[in-house]
């Protein structure tokens, strides 16, 4: 069938499976141009197609009036608008998603994809990767490579796994007879009983025994349970300090312990929590005796209303009965013995109080505070303070820091605002 194009924009969206269109039809001049026109745009392309003839036509009437997809996967068709779109392809269909990594590639729902290629080329000389642009890539490594030969040392070279040298299976002991097995490696047989010498001159008679050569000890004992009897290269007897557990016969000591190359232990505790006496450890016998602490010694009879309590004869005393007074005539005021505390408690209301407040009249309580008519001290300036003696009742009045807000957009200089 000839080709119509009408004026619009075509735009086909690889990435959302999408094409979209707007359309101004004109009125037809003469003959319809082919979809591409001279410039050469395509479609597929997103390029633009224009018409002068005299009939508003559709973008397509059949998918045959659609420009092949360029997009892998995708295939152009005439929807129900009759406007070219996109929709995937049959999937299994071979495609190429340019990736040298991949094999077999082919569309399912619309987006190419391949099976991954593997790259081992089972050489353990190599490192096995794939690059997307080129494809497999084998690296050679430097390391020690595996042999079924365990008298052997192999190493990769240029990617060939190489025989470098014999494995050594001297282990520097005399007691051993030393050989390679090939499938158990390095073998260290026991040489039990065969004479040897283990470079001590402080033993004799040495021979091999359960692998290792031993010898006879010197004899070095000094006596000393502190110290450590040894003998060093020349054969000659040293004692070393040890840390380790004795008696240093004392009675009063306890946890005994070598130091410095002597047995001696941390005195024994005869503390029995109480100030009020001088306890110590009787050398004879073991054991605590008690004696009394001075008179004037400081301790706590457990009684928190009390203060300064003082020993007397090994026992504590309570000093004077602390202070509770909150100040306040309309309160009665307690101590807590246990907790040592002091609680306040309102009296009557009503009650008389304020005698001694000479800025007071009428003074009376309620609530647990002494209420009443005030003394008037006010001077009328919102620069000074204007405060009431209670023992004399004479009023005074004092300045307020200069810059002090008194009445809007004012402040305070030298008690006058301004």
């Amino acid at each position: 069938m000839q080709s119509i194009t009408a004026l619009g924009v075509f735009t086909l969206l690889a990435f959302g499976g999408a094409c979209s269109a707007t359309v101004a039809p004109t009125v037809a001049t003469g003959n319809a141009d082919s979809a591409s026109g001279d410039g050469g745009n395509s479609l597929a392309d997103g390029g633009t197609a224009t018409d002068t003839g005299a009939a508003v036509v559709p973008i397509c009437t059949s998918t045959s009036d659609c420009p092949v997809s360029k997009v892998a996967c995708l295939e152009a068709f005439c929807d129900s608008h009759q406007v070219c779109n996109l929709r995937p392809v049959v999937d299994v269909m071979s495609c190429d998603d340019k990736n040298e990594c991949t094999k077999g590639d082919q569309c399912v729902g619309g987006a190419c994809k391949g099976a991954e290629v593997q790259c081992d080329d089972a050489n353990e000389c190599t490192s096995d990767n794939c690059l997307p642009a080129k494809g497999c890539d084998h690296d050679n490594l430097v390391k020690v490579c595996n042999t079924k030969d365990l008298c052997q040392l192999r190493a990769c070279q240029s990617g060939v796994c190489t025989t470098i040298n014999d494995k050594p299976c001297d282990d520097n002991n005399t007691c051993t007879s030393d050989s390679c097995s090939q499938t158990a490696g390095c073998q260290f047989a026991i040489a039990a009983g065969a004479s040897c010498d283990d470079n001590d001159g402080c033993t004799k008679n040495d021979a091999c025994k359960f692998g290792k050569c031993k010898g006879v000890g010197k004899s070095c004992d000094d006596g000393n349970p502190c110290t450590e009897d040894g003998c060093d290269a020349k054969s000659n007897c040293v004692q070393t300090n040890s840390s380790k557990s004795c008696n240093d016969g004392d009675k009063c000591t306890m946890s005994d312990a070598c130091k410095g190359g002597k047995c001696g232990g941390s005195p024994k505790p005869c503390a029995d929590s109480s100030v009020c006496t001088a306890d110590f450890c009787n050398n004879l016998t073991g054991l605590c005796d008690i004696a009394a602490a001075a008179d004037v010694t400081a301790c706590d009879d457990g009684n928190g209303c009390t203060v300064g309590d003082k020993c007397l004869e090994i026992v504590c005393k309570g000093g004077e009965a602390k202070s509770c007074d909150d100040g306040s005539p309309c309160t009665m005021d307690n101590c807590d013995p246990v907790a040592g505390t002091c609680t306040s408690a309102p009296i009557g209301e009503g009650s008389a109080c304020g005698a001694g407040n000479q800025c007071l009249t009428n003074g009376s309580c309620k609530a647990g505070v002494c209420t009443g008519d005030l003394k008037a001290c006010d001077d009328k300036n919102p620069c000074t303070q204007d405060l009431c003696d209670p023992a004399s009742g004479v009023c005074t009045q004092s300045q307020l820091i200069d810059g002090t807000p008194c009445v809007t957009g004012k402040t305070c200089q030298a008690g006058v605002c301004l």
